[in-house]
């Protein structure tokens, strides 16, 4: 009998185990799909504002600046690719840790900045380098002529013109001369190179088409800077406003449709100077001066394009100081609007000790105050006119620092021209053995060699 209650404590001891060894496994199964679901619910809501930061970091309503302007690069046309402003790839997401989170591969590329005259920008830490817009495109598995053909598609400028037919290189800068003949054989010469773009001076009644007709058919981009005086005397601007000159004006611009290629075309230069006729200075003094000569600017323009001269490349193009200084003739007054004008212009010359009111001046000391304004119109830049002195510092240094600050600063300039000439004093690439070495040196680097 006690046997028989042994195996049978023994029967119900097992089952009594495994019935319990059961429920604690359903529990297990049981309690395993709500928390499942719970893991998914919470990394579904971790998700979320991943994707929200990084898509506001790209279109500039997160990250380090956003869209400020005070937070942009000085000459930045978007704050969004400026590493400054924007703190690197995919700015504000950066912080999040990555396993709450989709993989950080799985992110949008940054977007490309293509405005014309613009580099290739892309929000990555290298864009601070010096590296060519050809080679970052590259490392992007996108090669220099696609780079091209995007800007070619997605700019267009207002009467049609692609950003190819504005001339505005892939990456670098365009380099040119003025030299006194208007043959720059020498100082190509001199360089060991061929200068991209010749610049040379007419006055108002003189058929600038016939040199731009040789330049063109030499390789080169002509630069003509059509001046509103014959003889030293000006012509009015209001006669050009009324009409009076339109006869002369409509026969240059046939002539330009005629050669049938992209050149620039720069009228009405150094306007917020004091020593031309056309001038503010010397048609009032005032607001209503600068809008006699927008009126002026516009009014040819518009003669050229009904015309169809639409192969011309308008060129506005302040000096880099305003003379007088007073605020009725800050450049920007002069400005005739984005429809008229295809490349923003600005002269700079370091005068040295040439004058008694004269200081030794950087590059970047005398562009800097003005770039930040004429890159904010998103149009490619060209400085028609520098050089500088060699009284008062070193000219062969000046020259050598041209390219750095080209790249460092003043990625929106797409072209520079030299002032080669013996004038007020020696503007020239080589006048002296050091400077021509510096100038060799500069025309050289691959820079200028788009």
């Amino acid at each position: 009998m006690r046997h028989r209650q042994i195996v049978l404590l023994l029967i119900l001891g097992i089952a009594f185990v495994a019935s319990c060894n059961g429920a604690q496994q359903n529990a297990q199964q049981d309690s395993a799909v709500p928390a499942t679901k719970s893991d998914a619910a919470g990394a579904a809501a971790d998700a979320t504002p991943i994707a929200d930061t990084a898509a506001a970091s790209r279109d500039g309503s997160g990250g380090q600046g956003g869209n400020s302007d005070a937070a942009a690069p000085v000459g930045s046309a978007d704050a969004r690719l400026a590493p400054e402003a924007s703190g690197g790839p995919e700015a504000g997401a950066a912080d999040i840790p990555a396993a709450s989170g989709p993989d950080a591969s799985d992110a949008p590329a940054a977007p490309l900045d293509l405005a014309p005259g613009a580099d290739l920008q892309i929000a990555a830490p290298e864009t601070n380098s010096d590296t060519a817009a050809a080679d970052r495109a590259a490392s992007l598995d996108i090669a220099a002529p696609d780079v091209a053909s995007e800007l070619a598609r997605n700019d267009a400028s207002s009467d049609g013109a692609t950003a190819s037919s504005l001339l505005v290189p892939v990456q670098g800068a365009l380099l040119g001369a003025y030299v006194d003949n208007g043959i720059q054989d020498q100082i190509e010469a001199t360089l060991g190179r061929k200068l991209a773009i010749n610049h040379n001076f007419f006055a108002w009644n003189l058929d600038f088409t016939v040199q731009a007709g040789k330049d063109l058919a030499a390789n080169k981009i002509p630069l003509i800077t059509w001046e509103a005086w014959i003889n030293g005397v000006g012509t009015p601007l209001d006669d050009i406003i009324n009409g009076v000159q339109d006869s002369l004006i409509r026969s240059r611009a046939q002539s330009a449709k005629a050669l049938g290629k992209p050149f620039f075309l720069r009228w009405g230069h150094e306007m917020n100077g004091n020593w031309y006729p056309w001038d503010g200075f010397h048609n009032g003094a005032n607001q209503a001066a600068t809008t006699k000569y927008i009126s002026a600017f516009r009014h040819i323009h518009d003669v050229f394009t009904s015309a169809g001269a639409n192969n011309v490349l308008w060129v506005f193009s302040p000096n880099c100081d305003g003379v007088p200084g007073d605020s009725w003739n800050q450049w920007a007054n002069y400005y005739p609007g984005d429809n008229y004008v295809d490349w923003m212009g600005v002269d700079g010359y370091n005068w040295g000790n040439v004058q008694t009111t004269s200081v030794w001046r950087s590059f970047s000391n005398i562009f800097g105050p003005i770039y930040s304004g004429l890159a904010a119109n998103n149009k490619p830049i060209i400085i028609p006119e520098t050089a500088s002195a060699e009284g008062g510092g070193d000219k062969a240094a000046w020259i050598s620092a041209i390219v750095p600050a080209l790249k460092s600063s003043f990625p929106g300039i797409k072209a520079m021209v030299w002032f080669d000439t013996n004038k007020e004093t020696d503007w020239r690439f080589d006048s002296s053995t050091a400077a021509k070495n510096a100038s060799v040196a500069m025309a050289n680097d691959p820079y200028f060699n788009p």
